[in-house]
């Protein structure tokens, strides 16, 4: 069975300038030790594996990941990565795990690319626990587009035909 083709090119978007996600007082020289507050964030794709988050942190060994969902969004897909949109009534199920350092993030950001933003969000957990002022990555385009199709992530899947080049790739320098 021949894999499905790569996802489409990104799209001219633009990320948020790093000096827009710290804190007024902080500069972009000393964000790794002041400017960083570490959060939970929430992963509805890819990186919902542990040994891609992993290796995506460039960590030693997995990360803790819990199972979890978020309300006020839904998905769509772009080729064969899911997008998240906000929505109302949506709910994704996805996975969370504590991001403790900034270069951390830079490297979350530099694997999710221009096509995605983050944003604000609540996790909640089975067991009833909601984690307020959490992040994750959102579509930062149009939600409207016509790159965007109806449809759900399938991660194993995405392991079976797409895991193996980023896990074996040292596709990210350190920050």
């Amino acid at each position: 069975m021949i894999p499905p083709a790569p996802p489409p090119p990104l799209p001219k978007t633009r990320l948020p300038a790093l000096s827009s996600l710290l804190p007024p007082s902080a500069s972009t020289a000393n964000a790794s030790q002041s400017g960083f507050t570490p959060c939970f964030f929430f992963f509805y794709g890819s990186l919902m594996d542990p040994e891609l988050l992993q290796t995506v942190l460039g960590l030693p060994e997995a990360p803790v990941v819990r199972d979890c969902w978020v309300e006020g969004f839904s998905t769509k897909m772009w080729g064969i990565y899911p997008t998240l949109i906000p929505r109302e009534r949506g709910k994704v199920p996805g996975t969370t795990s504590k991001i403790n350092e900034m270069s951390h993030f830079l490297r979350l950001q530099e694997y999710e690319g221009s096509a995605y933003t983050w944003c604000t969000c609540d996790i909640e957990l089975g067991n009833g626990e909601t984690i307020p002022g959490c992040r994750t990555f959102c579509w930062a385009g149009d939600p409207q587009s016509q790159d965007l199709e109806e449809g759900t992530f399938d991660l194993a899947r995405y392991q079976k035909y797409f895991k193996a080049s980023v896990v074996r790739k040292d596709w990210l320098m350190p920050i």
